[in-house]
């Protein structure tokens, strides 16, 4: 029984002797910490801030409102000028088109003038043509009453019964009523002219214009009425002009006096760096965000174990008091010294890791657990290559333990 304490002792600790230098020598980070890039909420303009995230740690999802920035003292002066310009056009406008009412008006009364003018000028030249042509009968009656004495006076004289001089007269007596005729005719021809001009609305005549006074001013009304409709459309040109310009200074005025800040990733809340309520200068850091879509790990690692390295070799890694282990690759070697390239990382290294070559794996696994997803600050070990106890672990779970 001494004999099997003492081999069973001395595989005891031969066993524990493997496992610690095993693991000793197993390549292992000295540390290593779940880390992630920060997003930094920024104040695009000076203003009053109102936090809508109250304390640090608060989880935040993408397209939340992180905070608002309002500038009460910002100068619109030159959106109030444009609206008073604007204003000007459109009273102008209204006095334009009132104008032109009253001359549409005043034109509608002038028509109707001019109408009646011509209805009457033409009644007023029928009836001379209706009293010409009775004048025109009445010389084609003393026509041939002329025709008749003179035909009487020709034949006398013919039979030698009558002198010369009584023929003389009745030819001359024929003469004259012909040409009565003649000008009658000539007369009904003027008037039958004019009757036909004043019907288009052109009045011709002795001591008369070819236009009433009545379609004169309405052709100046016509003329005024088209300069109007052009000063109207030149003002409603102008009012679409400054109805472009204040929708644009409206749209400056709104970027630079409110802003709201929305998170444009899921992540936490890692700091505050305003007070809700304090005013901010424009570009100044409100809120720190954490991504919680970049988990990284980064680890410190020894000098001989670090030259062995390569990106994208895999490796392992496990946090304290957790047994599970998550599958990683290594994205990228920062080597000794690396401070710059945590500052914009949420946990920065520590003066002891800075004395360590620095090494940053991603590890898909972590985001997929939901107590993890976003476990920033966590610590554990990475496991480089597998020791004893990690060789031990994957037996038991190959067989379900």
């Amino acid at each position: 029984m001494k004999l099997a304490r003492v081999v069973i002792g001395l595989v005891l600790l031969a066993g524990g002797l493997y496992v610690i230098i095993g693991e000793h020598f197993a390549g292992t980070s000295a540390d290593a910490t779940v880390n992630a890039r920060l997003y930094i909420v920024r104040a695009p303009i000076e203003g009053r801030v109102t936090l809508a995230v109250k304390s640090i740690g608060g989880r935040i999802n993408a397209g939340e409102l992180a905070a608002e920035v309002a500038d009460e003292r910002f100068d619109t002066a030159r959106l109030l000028e444009l609206e008073r310009d604007r204003d000007n056009q459109r009273i102008e406008l209204k006095r334009i088109a009132g104008h032109r009412d009253a001359l549409s008006q005043s034109r509608a009364g002038f028509d109707a003038q001019s109408t009646d003018y011509q209805r009457g000028r033409i009644r007023q030249i029928e009836a001379r043509i209706a009293e010409t042509r009775a004048t025109q009968d009445a010389a084609a009656a003393r026509l041939r009453e002329a025709d008749a004495e003179f035909k009487r006076a020709n034949e006398l004289n013919n039979r030698g019964v009558q002198t010369a001089a009584n023929l003389d007269r009745a030819r001359a007596k024929f003469d004259v009523a012909q040409q009565d005729v003649e000008s009658v005719q000539q007369r009904i021809n003027y008037f039958e002219t004019e009757l036909a001009s004043a019907r288009m609305g052109v009045f011709i005549g002795e001591s008369y214009n070819d236009a009433p006074f009545s379609t004169q001013r309405i052709r100046e009304l016509d003329q005024r009425l088209a300069e109007l409709h052009v000063d109207e459309e030149q003002i409603k040109g102008r009012i679409a002009q400054f109805d472009r310009q204040i929708d644009a200074e409206r749209l400056r005025v709104n970027r630079l006096t409110s802003a709201t800040l929305n998170a444009r990733v899921p992540g936490l809340v890692w700091d505050i760096l305003v007070d809700d309520g304090a005013y901010a200068r424009r570009g100044q850091d409100l809120v720190k965000l954490v991504d919680c879509n970049s988990l990284v790990v980064t680890a410190g690692v020894s000098e001989s174990l670090y030259d062995s390295l390569s990106v994208g070799a895999t490796v392992q890694f496990r946090l304290f008091g957790d047994e599970r282990i998550f599958d990683g690759t290594v994205t990228r070697l920062g080597g000794s010294g690396a401070s710059t390239l945590y500052a914009n990382l949420a946990v920065g290294p520590s003066p002891q890791h800075l004395q360590r070559f620095d090494v940053t794996v991603t590890v898909p696994g972590l985001a997929q657990q939901p107590d993890l997803g976003c476990a920033v600050g966590r610590t554990g070990r990475v496991l480089f290559s597998s020791g004893p106890i990690a060789q031990f672990r994957r037996f038991l779970t190959r067989y379900g333990f």
